[in-house]
């Protein structure tokens, strides 16, 4: 899938889920969604609209692990308990794994987080 159709993709979630949302997809080496939801946000649909499986894990701009899913598998659709207080954070998928070359491949390192601010 070309980044432009995953670009497309994404706004087109967006604006089919309203803005504040709390959906957000996964595809390779990207995370896609909302850049900023309301406070009080207990839980986060996630989706891996990619070929591979992928994680959420939430961080504090300190790095400090809010909530993480588990392996999130290809067309998968995943509820995430993330109490969220007001601040920034980010989003990404941690995933090490070794590509068809036999080196390794991380998801982070390729891309994949969107920072969000929670906002009061």
């Amino acid at each position: 899938m070309s980044r432009l159709a995953i670009c497309l993709l994404f706004v087109v979630v967006a604006c089919a889920t309203g803005a504040g949302t709390d959906h957000y997809v996964l595809d390779e080496w990207v995370v896609g969604g909302p850049e900023r939801i309301p406070a009080g946000t207990d839980s986060i649909t996630v989706e891996n609209i990619g070929e591979w499986s992928h994680t959420l894990v939430v961080t504090t701009e300190d790095g400090l692990v809010v909530a993480a899913s588990g392996l999130i598998e290809s067309s998968a659709a995943i509820t995430l308990d993330a109490p969220l207080a007001p601040g920034s954070y980010v989003f990404s998928c941690r995933i090490v794994a070794e590509d068809e070359d036999g080196g390794l491949s991380d998801h982070y390192e390729r891309g994949m987080s969107h920072r969000v601010i929670v906002e009061a």
